[in-house]
């Protein structure tokens, strides 16, 4: 097994092998190309960058040829083989390496033979990595120099090494040879029956190719296509998310929030509005304190003038947190939660997160598509803009765990604008789709405990601490909104004619400006639990959802908003059935919704095929529709 390296004409330059395959011919059936570099001289390279499917891609790289190719067969990624991973924004023990890492102006590519013959990446279970496959260069470059110009095609990617699944053999490669979406309906794909769980606390967090932030809007595209990816966290990600790092360093985020947690007594939570029920597991020895002050780096002062060291929890063979003393397993315990105003810490301020985001060029765009993916976390997650995600097909066990969702864009305006999505198929997520423009504040452990009362390490699931924190997220937009009332938002979202099948949730279109959701079909049948919503609008404006077909979701279209708490504006200026081409609409149409299966509501018995929730438009130039007598909380149509 090769990597070989050729020029911009085609012509073969150089052929890399492991050590000691000096002269072996490369792959069988070809007698022609021989290893010609075994990393044994004259240029010795030590160290990870050294192994022969790297070194041939920096050789490539300092020697200006554009293409590697890697021959049929298996590399797997060892904590000895791994790479460090270069400009990643975490560092130290966090930093879990990668296993192949791809600068600007490289083309990597595997075997076409895909079914019979194919390039492998894959990694144990045990070991931790952040990506198989890193698409990066240096981020403090000029922008015009940043990462643009790379592909990387035909290899298969798996999360685990164990036999009959270390080939990704489970996942059929059904996105890639996808010519419409119109070849799928009646044929759906499906998920293989898997014998044991392969996402793992770590293997969550690793992603099969993962593009980082960029700010070159002028170079030539990334490329990602017909690769298969199984039994990672996320197959293909660009940009990235992080509440922790801040856009300006001097700033000090002030909550103006407080959530107090109470146990649930015998005779269950209040009700009523700031008020909910949440099971969690903390710590045994969790304490309760909320600090006056927290550091600059956003640790919690010692426990003299501060809060104590939280009681890290520990979970399995590191300690018993997570066990009774009987050894049997412990459950969650119910609390009731109150969300409230405060100006307990001073008048309330909100950092903003620093972006790593992958603008995209306007007249380059990037592409992700016929990608074949199953058994992951995350399918397709775009942090950014100017990219074309299409012909893809995401496929797992269908699961009704929170954050599993099959693709979705994400970021911040002026950052993350124009990204389209066209004939994929996702099945089996907790939401098939998400927009998410809201994760823009910053947010460090004190500032968590000040919210709380509780260190994040203090609580047994990471996803108990998003689903805590993000009350403070929709609480900080009311800040951003005085400012720049579209600080947050995404901006022009293309998602038309894919299919969504299985998924509890079909889409959310959340902190949205300019999104089209056309001739997509939308059905819950198969998923976990009943189909919830099929469509969410939430504070987004001028977003249109027609032509789609939903199915067997209690709301089909889901409207909704918070005028003066997230948006200033609620969701408004939205259009049902109705397609508007751009700004201005100088172009209308109408394509009506087909609904199916939307449950009714108990006080009217109207199927709530589009569903309004009082409030949801708060712009005193518009003129919301319907009106909503005697302070309903929800009008349905059936439309």
């Amino acid at each position: 097994m090769c990597a070989r390296v050729y020029d911009a004409t085609g012509a073969l330059q150089n052929a890399f092998c492991a050590t000691g395959q000096l002269g072996v011919t490369c792959r069988a059936g070809d007698s022609t190309t021989v290893c010609t570099d075994d990393n044994t001289g004259p240029v010795v390279v030590t160290g990870p960058r050294g192994i022969w499917y790297q070194k041939a891609i920096d050789w490539a790289k300092q020697s200006g040829h554009p293409k590697v190719l890697l021959d049929p067969g298996v590399i797997t990624i060892t904590n000895q083989t791994k790479i460090p991973a270069p400009n990643y924004p975490i560092s130290g023990i966090d930093s879990q390496g990668v296993g192949l890492h791809v600068p600007s102006g490289i083309h990597l590519e595997g075997s076409q033979i895909y079914e019979a013959a194919p390039t492998v990446i894959n990694v144990p279970g045990a070991v931790k990595l952040e990506a198989l496959v890193l698409v990066d260069d240096d981020p403090t470059l000029p922008a015009a120099q940043q990462l643009a110009n790379v592909s990387v095609s035909y290899l298969t990617l798996s999360g685990t090494t164990q036999a009959g699944y270390n080939l990704a053999q489970d996942c059929q490669s059904r996105g890639h040879t996808l010519n419409s979406i119109l070849e799928l309906d009646g044929n759906e794909p499906t998920a293989a029956t898997l014998p044991t769980n392969f996402l793992t606390d770590h293997r969550l967090v690793t992603v099969g190719v993962r593009v980082q932030q960029s700010n070159n809007t002028t170079g030539a595209p990334i490329n990602l296509h017909h690769l298969k990816i199984a039994h990672v966290g996320g197959a293909i990600s660009f940009g990235f998310n992080t509440v922790y790092i801040k856009e300006d360093p001097q700033c000090q985020t002030v909550p103006g929030l407080k959530l107090t947690l109470t146990p649930k007594p015998a005779g269950g939570c209040p009700t009523g509005p700031g008020l909910f029920e949440k099971n969690m597991l903390f710590s045994k020895h969790a304490q309760y304190c909320r600090p006056q002050t927290c550091n600059a780096d956003g640790t919690t002062p010692p426990p003299d003038a501060g809060c104590p060291a939280p009681d890290v929890f520990q979970t399995g063979d590191a300690g018993t947190d997570d066990k009774l003393d009987d050894g049997g397993v412990r459950p969650e315990n119910a609390y009731c939660v109150s969300v409230a105003p405060t100006t307990e810490w001073g008048t309330p301020s909100y950092c903003a997160v620093h972006p790593y985001e992958f603008l995209g060029n306007p007249n380059a765009r990037s592409q992700v598509h016929h990608n074949s993916i199953c058994d992951v976390k995350v399918a397709v997650n775009v942090v950014g803009g100017h990219t074309d995600v299409f012909k893809n097909v995401a496929v797992r066990t269908p699961t009704a765990a929170e954050n599993f969702f099959g693709m979705s864009t994400d970021g911040h305006l002026p950052y993350s604008q124009s990204t389209t999505y066209t004939e994929n198929f996702v099945s089996g997520f907790k939401l098939g789709f998400l927009t998410d423009g809201s994760q823009y504040a910053h947010a460090d452990d004190c500032t968590f405990q000040r919210l709380t009362g509780y260190h994040p390490a203090e609580l047994q699931s990471f996803q108990h601490v998003l689903d805590l924190r993000q009350h403070m997220f929709d609480w900080a937009q009311s800040y951003f909104a005085q400012t720049d009332p579209l600080r947050g938002f995404i901006d022009h979202v293309y998602v038309r004619d894919n299919r969504f099948y299985k998924n509890e949730l079909g889409m959310t279109l959340y902190r949205v400006n300019w999104g089209f959701v056309g001739f997509n079909i939308f059905d819950s049948q198969g998923s976990p639990a009943s189909g919830d919503m099929g469509v969410v609008t939430s504070n987004t404006l001028n977003s249109w959802i027609y032509g789609n077909q939903l199915r067997n979701f209690r709301h089909a279209i889901d409207i909704s908003g918070s005028p003066g708490h997230q948006s200033t504006l609620g969701s408004c200026y939205n259009g049902i059935h109705t397609y508007c081409s751009d700004y201005g609409c100088p172009v209308w149409g109408s394509y009506p919704n087909a609904f199916s299966g939307s449950s009714t509501e108990p006080d009217s018995g109207t199927a709530c095929n589009v569903a309004y929730h009082n409030g949801y438009c708060a712009d005193p130039a518009s003129i919301p529709s319907p009106a909503f007598p005697n302070d309903a909380g929800t009008q349905c149509f059936a439309y």
